[in-house]
């Protein structure tokens, strides 16, 4: 295991990263580069999601559908149950001197 010593910083600066390698590299390159692959397609997937998410919110709100007592849409569409339920109001406070 290599290790450079590194001197300390009272200045708020960003130390530089200790240069390790650790004896188990070769198990651990795979497993991080599936790891990264996965994430990528989690975000391209996460991205086509909230864009059919929106299309079919907006369809659903043009049918003018009837909501029940709690403000739920709920019908069946070929073997599917689609339910859109109300979101509840987002209430932030803030109090003078607060950043944002």
């Amino acid at each position: 295991m290599a290790r450079k010593a590194k001197k300390e910083s009272t200045s708020g600066e960003q130390l530089q990263l200790i240069d390790i390698t650790p004896e188990n590299l070769k198990a651990i390159k795979p497993i991080a580069q599936k790891y990264s692959a996965m994430v990528k397609r989690r975000l391209t997937v996460t991205a086509e999601e909230t864009t059919l998410k929106a299309q079919l919110l907006e369809l659903i709100t043009d049918a003018h559908l009837t909501r029940l007592p709690d403000g739920t849409i709920k019908f069946k569409c070929d073997g599917m149950l689609i339910t859109v339920k109300p979101r509840d109001e987002l209430i932030q406070v803030r109090e003078d001197g607060d950043s944002d």
